[in-house]
C-alpha cells in the first residue's frame, strides 16, 4: 500500500491541512511542538478501525473532527469503520507498521492472537500446512452413520412429547403459584388499605390543629401591624405637593451651602496664591537691585542699554579666529620638532636592533636543529649497525672477534650522537624561549608622540607641517591683538554695569548673566501680571458670595414658612420617603395577612385542599379498585387451574423409552471415540508446526539488531517473542541493563522483524522521532537501513533531528512543519 495524501479536516492543531506523500522515503522535519506526533496519530487512526483512544486529539473550538488518506488501495475515511477499503486492526499496525516517539522498550506489547493468525495464513502456502488443514477438515465434515441420526430423531420426537406433558404440568404449576400469589397480594392491599385509613385520620387531625395555630397567629401578626401603622397616621393628613416643595428647598439649601463653602475654599487658595505672587515679586526685584514695582521703567532701560553691549560684544567674539591649542603647546615648547626627531631616531634603531638579534637567533636555532636532526639519525643507523654486528658475532663464533669490536665501536659513536642530539634539543629550546623573550619585550613608542596624538599629529612629516602654520601665525598675531584690546574695553563696560544689579564674575560668564537678568525682568512682569488677574478674580468671587448668601437666606424663610404651616420639622420632610414608603408596606403586610388568614379559614372548612389528604383519598380509591379486580383475577385463575388434567402413566412410559433410546445413541458414541483422538492429533501437528514462528523472529531481529549496532549481542526470543539479555549465562531483563539509545534501537529492530517474519502485505513504515538520541554512527547505519528499506516499502520518516535531514539532503520527498 502507497499512502499518497493526508487531508485534515480537523486533528489536534491542524485545522484544514494536507500533506503529499511519494513512493519510497518521506522526510517530515519540524521542531518540537510542530505537531509530528499529532500527525502520526492521524495516519495511525485512520488506517485502523475507530477508537475511543482518538478522542484526545480532538481540536477545541472547531466543530469538524477527522479526514480522510488517499492510498493505493483506496481511500481510508477517519472515524469510519465501513468504506470502500477494509481498515486494519490497531494493535496489528502498531506492532508492524509504527514506531512512535513514546514507545518504551516495556510497553511494546506483541499481540500473539494476531500474529498467530497471520502465521496460520501463511502456513497454508506449505505443503505440509496443506496436508494436515486438509485432514482436520474432512474429519470435521465426516458422517458416521443414519442410524445415529435416526436415533437422535427419535430421542427428540420422544423429548418433545415430554417436553408438551411438562409443559402442562408447568402451567398448572404456574397457575397455582398464580393463585397463591393473588391471594397473597389480596391480603396485602387490605392491610394497606387500613393502614391508610389510620394515616387518613392522624393526617386530618394534625391539619385542624396546624391551622388553627396559623390563624392564630396571622390575628396576632394584624394586630401587630395595625398598632404599628397608626404611628404613620399623620403622613395621611399632610399635603404631598407641600412636603415635595419643601424638599426641593432643602436640597436648593444644602446645594447653595455646598456652593458659598466651595467659594470660601476657593477664595483662601487664590489669597494664598497672591501671597506667594508677592514674595516672588520681591525676591525677583531684590535680585534686580530694585526696591519696588515702581522702579521696573528704570531697570529695563539700563537692561535695554546692557543688551545692546553684550549684542555687540557677541558679535566681537564671533569675529575673533579661534586659537589652535596646538599653537600655544608650541609657544611652551620651542624645541619640539629637534626633540621629535631625537626620540625618533632613538627608536628606530632600538627596532633595527631588536630585529637583528632575532635574525641571529633564527639562525643559531635552525643550525642547531640540523645538527640534532643529523645526530639522531647518525645515532640510529650506528647504534642499529652495532646491533647486527654483535648478533653476527653470536652467530658465527669463529670470527666473533672480528665482529664484537666494530659493534661496540658503533655503539658508542651511538651513544655519543645521542648525548649531542639530547644536548642541541635542549639548546635549541633555551635559544626558542631568549628568542620568545625579546619578541614580547619591543621599545616602547617615544613619550613625545603620546602627547602630540592628543593634537591630532602621529608622524614627523605632519610635525613639520603644523610648526610651519606656527610660525605663519606667530607673524600675523600683531593685528588680533589689537581687535582683543578692543575686546576687553567693551567687557570691562559691561562688567561694570553688571556690578550696578550686583551680578560679579568672569568674562565668560557675561552673555549669560545678561541674558538672565533679561529672563529675571521678564518674570517680573509675568508675575505682577498674574497678580492683577488673582486680584480681579477675587474681587469676583466676593461679590458672588453676597449674592448667594442672600438667596441662601430667602430660601431658608420660605422653608420655615411651609414647616410651621403644617406643623412638622425638617427631620420628617427629609425622612417622609423612607417613612412614606414604609407606611405603604405595612398596608400591604396587612392586606397580605387578611388574605392569607381568609385562606387559612377556608382550608379549614375543606380539607381536599390539603395534598396530602387528598393524594391519601385517591390512594385509598385505587387500592380499592385493585382489590377488587384482584378478586375478579383470582376468580379466573382458579377456574384455568382446574381445566388442566396431567396423564402421569402415558408420562412415565415416554420417560423409559428416552431411556432406552439414550442407552443405543451411546453405544454408537463408544464406537467413534477414535475420532476424536485422531483429530486432536492431526491439530496438535498442525500446533507444532505453526508455533515455530519465534525462531523466524528471532532470526530477523538477531540480524537487525547486530548490522545496525555495529556489535553483536547475545539476546534470546522466548515463545511469547518477549526478548532477553544473556549476561553472564543468566538471562536478564534489558531494560536493567542496556543505554536509552540502545532501547530505542531495540524497539526499532522488534517493530521491523515482526514485519519482515510475519507480515506479507505492504504497509508503509512511519517512524515518529524515535531516533534523536541514537549517536551518529548507529544513526547513520540506521538511516542507510531505511534507504534500502524505502525501495521495498513507503517509509514516512517524522524528526526534529538535522542530522537526519542532512543525511537525506538530497531526497526531494521532504516536508517541513512550522513551529
Amino acid at each position: 500500500m502507497l499512502i499518497k495524501k493526508a487531508h485534515i479536516d480537523g486533528f489536534g492543531k491542524f485545522i484544514n491541512a494536507a500533506f503529499k506523500f511519494g513512493p519510497g522515503l518521506n522526510v517530515v522535519y519540524g521542531p518540537n511542538e510542530s505537531g509530528k506526533t499529532t500527525l502520526a496519530k492521524f495516519l495511525l487512526y485512520t488506517l485502523s478501525k475507530p477508537t475511543n483512544e482518538a478522542i484526545k486529539f480532538k481540536p477545541w473550538g472547531h466543530e469538524v473532527f477527522g479526514g480522510y488518506l488517499e492510498t493505493s488501495d483506496g481511500t481510508y475515511v477517519f472515524g469510519e469503520d465501513s468504506g470502500e477499503v477494509q481498515k486494519y486492526d490497531l494493535n496489528l499496525i502498531e506492532n508492524v507498521a509504527f514506531l512512535m516517539e513514546d514507545d518504551e522498550l516495556e510497553t511494546v506489547k506483541i499481540d500473539r492472537g494476531i500474529l498467530e493468525s497471520r502465521l496460520k495464513k501463511k502456513t497454508e502456502k506449505t505443503s505440509e500446512g496443506r496436508i494436515l488443514r486438509e485432514a482436520i477438515k474432512r474429519i470435521q465434515t465426516l458422517d458416521m452413520n443414519s442410524c445415529l441420526n435416526v436415533i437422535s430423531g427419535q430421542i427428540r420426537d420422544t423429548e418433545e412429547k415430554i417436553s408438551i406433558i411438562g409443559e402442562n404440568i408447568k402451567r398448572k404449576n404456574s397457575l397455582f403459584l398464580k393463585v397463591q400469589n393473588l391471594q397473597r397480594r389480596i391480603k396485602d392491599v387490605q392491610q394497606q388499605i387500613v393502614n391508610l385509613e389510620n394515616r387518613l385520620e392522624e393526617l386530618r387531625t394534625t391539619r385542624k390543629s396546624e391551622l388553627e395555630a396559623k390563624i392564630s397567629q396571622l390575628r396576632r401578626n394584624i394586630e401587630v401591624v395595625e398598632l404599628e401603622l397608626s404611628k404613620y397616621s399623620w403622613i395621611e393628613s399632610v399635603d404631598i405637593g407641600a412636603v415635595e416643595e419643601a424638599q426641593n428647598l432643602i436640597y436648593r439649601l444644602n446645594s447653595i451651602k455646598a456652593q458659598l463653602e466651595t467659594l470660601e475654599f476657593e477664595e483662601k487658595k487664590v489669597n494664598e496664591v497672591i501671597q506667594k505672587k508677592n514674595k516672588d515679586i520681591e525676591e525677583r526685584l531684590r535680585q534686580l537691585g530694585a526696591s519696588s514695582i515702581d522702579d521696573l521703567e528704570s531697570v529695563g532701560l539700563r537692561l535695554k542699554h546692557l543688551s545692546l553691549l553684550a549684542k555687540m560684544y557677541s558679535e566681537r567674539v564671533g569675529n575673533m579666529t579661534d586659537e589652535d591649542p596646538l599653537w600655544r603647546f608650541f609657544l611652551e615648547n620651542e624645541n619640539i620638532l629637534e626633540r621629535a626627531e631625537e626620540e625618533e631616531q632613538r627608536f628606530r634603531e632600538a627596532l633595527s636592533e631588536i630585529e637583528s638579534t632575532k635574525m641571529s637567533l633564527q639562525n643559531e636555532i635552525e643550525r642547531n636543529e640540523q645538527i640534532s636532526k643529523y645526530s639522531k639519525d647518525l645515532s640510529i643507523v650506528s647504534a642499529s649497525a652495532g646491533v647486527v654486528l654483535f648478533v653476527l658475532g653470536l652467530l658465527f663464533k669463529s670470527i666473533s672477534i672480528f665482529m664484537y669490536v666494530p659493534a661496540a665501536v658503533f655503539l658508542a659513536v651511538a651513544v655519543f650522537l645521542m648525548l649531542n642530539w639530547k644536548r642541541k634539543t635542549a639548546l635549541v629550546e633555551i635559544l626558542q624561549e631568549r628568542l620568545v623573550e625579546i619578541s614580547m619585550n619591543q621599545p616602547q613608542q617615544p613619550s613625545i608622540w603620546k602627547v602630540l596624538s592628543g593634537y591630532g599629529i602621529t608622524n614627523i612629516r605632519q610635525l613639520r607641517k603644523k610648526y610651519t602654520e606656527f610660525l605663519e601665525w606667530r607673524a600675523q598675531n600683531l593685528e588680533r591683538q589689537r581687535q582683543l584690546n578692543e575686546l576687553k574695553d567693551i567687557e570691562q563696560e559691561i562688567i561694570r554695569e553688571l556690578n550696578k544689579f550686583g551680578v560679579s564674575g568672569a568674562a565668560q560668564m557675561i552673555v549669560s548673566a545678561v541674558e538672565n537678568l533679561q529672563r529675571i525682568f521678564s518674570e517680573v512682569q509675568e508675575i505682577v501680571y498674574e497678580k492683577e488677574s488673582l486680584e480681579r478674580k477675587l474681587s469676583q468671587l466676593r461679590g458672588e458670595y453676597l449674592s448667594i448668601q442672600k438667596e441662601y437666606k430667602a430660601i431658608a424663610e420660605a422653608l420655615d414658612e411651609i414647616l410651621n404651616r403644617f406643623g412638622i420639622t425638617k427631620e420628617d420632610v427629609e425622612n417622609f420617603k423612607s417613612q412614606f414608603e414604609r407606611y405603604q408596606e405595612l398596608k400591604g403586610t396587612k392586606k397580605t395577612l387578611t388574605t392569607e388568614l381568609q385562606k387559612a379559614l377556608e382550608e379549614k372548612e375543606n380539607e381536599d385542599v390539603q395534598p396530602s389528604i387528598s393524594e391519601t383519598k385517591a390512594t385509598l380509591r385505587e387500592l380499592s379498585s385493585l382489590k377488587d379486580s384482584l378478586l375478579r383475577e383470582l376468580e379466573e385463575v382458579k377456574g384455568l387451574y382446574q381445566s388442566i388434567d396431567v396423564d402421569s402413566s402415558h408420562l412415565q412410559q415416554l420417560l423409559r423409552k428416552l431411556d432406552e433410546l439414550k442407552l443405543k445413541a451411546w453405544i454408537m458414541s463408544s464406537i467413534i471415540n477414535e475420532i476424536p483422538e485422531v483429530n486432536r492429533f492431526l491439530n496438535e501437528r498442525l500446533m507444532s508446526f505453526v508455533e515455530n514462528y519465534h525462531k523466524l523472529f528471532s532470526d530477523e531481529f538477531a540480524r537487525l539488531f547486530t548490522r545496525l549496532a555495529g556489535a553483536e549481542k547475545k539476546f534470546l526470543v522466548l515463545p511469547d517473542l518477549s526478548v532477553r539479555l544473556i549476561v553472564e549465562g543468566d538471562m536478564k531483563n534489558p531494560e536493567e541493563f542496556l543505554s536509552g539509545s540502545t532501547k530505542d534501537l531495540m524497539v526499532f529492530c522488534i517493530k521491523n522483524a515482526l514485519y519482515k517474519a510475519f507480515y506479507d502485505d505492504g504497509l508503509p513504515l512511519v517512524i515518529d522521532n524515535t531516533l534523536i538520541r541514537l549517536d551518529d554512527e548507529r544513526l547513520e547505519r540506521v538511516c542507510k537501513y531505511l534507504d534500502e528499506e524505502a525501495e521495498l516499502r513507503q517509509i514516512i520518516l517524522l524528526t526534529s533531528d538535522r542530522r537526519i535531514l542532512e543525511f537525506f539532503s538530497n531526497k526531494k520527498n521532504v516536508i517541513l512543519l512550522e513551529g
